[in-house]
């Protein structure tokens, strides 16, 4: 959407283009991405078993009773209060000797991949939308509701980086100790399955009523205070503050409906001048009032959209590290997006995006989740 001139003006040519240049950036990103996916999420059959013989024969005499007719795969886990478990799936084709080490890689990691994917484009869908709308309501002049949209937008792209770089910390922690074990890939699954869910289904509604939620929401402003203690181009919390007012009913809400307020010269009364729709006036008045809400809704924008752009670039190469280091690429019957029907081969150009070929670049077990610099990157040799 571009904006009139009257717009541009009020918020600065610099600052109209890199407003307009950051919601493309979002709803580019989202347009050329995939539209729809799916994930599947392996649930816990708690099994009364109490050893590994009793907990498989246990397990396998229930898929087949309630579907005798499909093929399963499943594995059963022990527990340090001495009770088993159980995951069952109808999606893995995997061919690696079942139980084995690679095997359980293979089961629990793919479950992670395709959430992973899933949580990563919703939060792309969202960014672009909200972003999409603080644009089309700066050009419409209609400054609550493009503050209640950026004011969303930066609370989210605060709570992604944040939630992106612990996720990617933790995988490259897990990844660096080397060829994981049973037990270290059971409990790794656990905790990051734990982390997405709270990702996306953490909420606070009913807390107010007494009825908690399982699992509860971080506040807000513990990102936003991370993000402003991160972040030196911009004063966070001053745009914040800003946002939050307009959009309650307070003092920043008024002035976005305020046109000129003017005393007279003994200062004994002000004349104050307010309209529902007053860009035409306050480009009359050559915009004595600052748009200040205006200004606040589009820096904001610009930091969101750089530090959700950044943040998504992490997940995507958490889950292709995830996908191409447990080589789970072709193993799920389920499309998804971010999955892939085939593996790569050894002289393949990596699907990471790094450019090196793929038996060249980082995904082994043992080695640093760091992604590579593109400068720093060797040259390909030759076949």
């Amino acid at each position: 959407m571009s904006f009139e001139e009257q717009v541009v003006r009020a918020l600065g040519r610099d600052r109209a283009d890199r407003v307009q240049a950051a919601a493309r950036l979002l709803t580019t990103l989202a347009d050329d991405d995939a539209q729809s996916t799916q994930a599947v999420v392996h649930i816990n059959v708690p099994l009364r078993a109490h050893n590994a013989h009793d907990a498989t024969a246990e397990l396998a005499d229930l898929l087949n009773t309630a579907a005798p007719e499909e093929t399963w795969r499943f594995v059963t886990v022990s527990h340090p209060d001495g009770t088993w478990s159980g995951k069952a799936s109808l999606f893995v084709q995997d061919t690696t000797a079942l139980g084995s080490r690679d095997w359980i890689a293979h089961f629990a990691l793919s479950d992670l991949h395709m959430r992973m994917a899933a949580w990563r484009l919703t939060q792309l869908w969202r960014a672009a939308e909200l972003a999409e709308q603080t644009v089309e309501a700066l050009g419409r002049w209609r400054l609550l509701v493009a503050a209640a949209c950026s004011r969303s937008l930066l609370e989210g792209a605060a709570a992604l980086i944040h939630e992106t770089t612990l996720l990617h910390e933790a995988w490259d922690t897990f990844k660096k100790v080397g060829p994981p074990t049973t037990d270290s890939l059971t409990r790794f699954s656990a905790d990051l399955n734990n982390r997405l869910a709270k990702l996306q289904y953490a909420s606070r509604v009913g807390q107010s009523a007494g009825r908690p939620p399982v699992l509860q929401s971080t506040n807000v402003m513990t990102y936003i205070n991370k993000l402003a203690k991160n972040t030196t181009t911009v004063d966070v919390l001053d745009l914040y503050e800003w946002l939050c007012d307009a959009v309650h009913p307070s003092f920043g809400s008024a002035t976005t409906h305020t046109v000129l307020r003017a005393s007279d010269r003994p200062k004994t009364h002000a004349i104050e001048h307010y309209a529902r729709r007053p860009l035409k006036s306050l480009a009359a008045s050559g915009y004595v009032m600052q748009p200040t809400v205006a200004h606040a809704a589009a820096d904001a924008l610009v930091l969101a959209a750089d530090v959700v752009h950044r943040s998504l670039s992490l997940v995507k190469w958490t889950m292709d590290d995830i996908g191409l280091t447990a080589e789970i690429h072709g193993l799920n019957r389920l499309s998804y997006a971010g999955g892939s029907d085939q593996p790569p081969q050894r002289n393949d150009t990596c699907p990471c995006g790094s450019g090196r070929k793929y038996k060249r670049c980082v995904h082994r077990w043992g080695q640093p989740s760091t992604p590579p610099s593109p400068a720093a990157e060797p040259p390909e040799a030759r076949p």
